[in-house]
């Protein structure tokens, strides 16, 4: 769930270049994907995976075209997402929630000890602080959503946490070694919120879906998971 899910894109890109003259040498922005009429641009595209490199701690050059791919399908579940949030207000964090995360990460990274040298891990990620707020308030913000959605049909029995503190936790404690048996009691709690995460999980996953086959997807690039070919609609009743 925390993989769906980030961008601003300039409407100028969409004026006719006869009514507003490009300099030479300037590069304009292309459509690469369309959600029910709404475009998704490369710069976008760009964004999201530098974003994703930064949050993996992963050089932006060491990325496959198919992790390129990949982070384009999220950026298409989260624009079928978003469409479903209506007012999404509520669901948005805060200012000061968006800081403490931006904390929180420059605490986990030895480039976050000085704002000289955050500022230039921030850049080699085309980031900027202001940037790196907005994504983690758009993924927030659908993430809220999603929780709201979908836990009240996340319903945890409690023969799956006693299995699974018998057939994995225990095993895995037991292979790790030390001889220390936690008790069922102590991490019941966290094994009931790891299952009811992995239920919201399977739940999302059938819900993309099926926004996928109610959509009309039009792509420039192969995108295996939608099983279309290119520039062609995902879902021939889509208006």
């Amino acid at each position: 769930m925390r993989q769906i899910l980030h961008f601003a894109t300039s409407m100028l890109l969409l004026l006719p270049t006869a009514a507003s003259p490009v300099p030479a040498g300037e590069v304009i922005d292309s459509v690469v994907v369309t959600v029910n009429h709404k475009p998704i641009f490369r710069s976008e595209w760009d964004d999201a995976v530098c974003y994703e490199s930064f949050m993996q701690g992963r050089p932006v050059t060491q990325l496959t075209e198919d992790d390129r791919v990949k982070a384009l399908q999220r950026l298409i579940d989260r624009q079928l997402l978003e469409a479903q949030m209506g007012d999404a207000y509520p669901l948005q964090p805060s200012e000061d929630e968006l800081k403490n995360t931006v904390m929180k990460l420059r605490a986990q990274l030895p480039d976050g000890n000085s704002d000289q040298s955050w500022q230039k891990l921030l850049a080699r990620y085309n980031l900027t602080e202001e940037l790196l707020k907005e994504h983690l308030r758009v993924e927030a913000e659908v993430m809220n959503f999603v929780e709201v959605r979908l836990r009240p049909n996340v319903h945890v029995q409690p023969e799956e946490i006693e299995g699974y503190y018998q057939r994995q936790l225990l095993p895995e404690l037991e292979k790790a070694g030390g001889g220390k048996v936690v008790s069922f009691e102590k991490v019941e709690p966290r094994i009931r919120e790891l299952l009811a995460q992995q239920h919201m999980d399977e739940l999302l996953e059938a819900w993309l879906y099926n926004l996928r086959q109610q959509a009309e997807i039009r792509t420039t690039v192969p995108i295996p998971a939608l099983r279309t070919t290119p520039d062609q609609p995902r879902a021939s009743g889509a208006n």
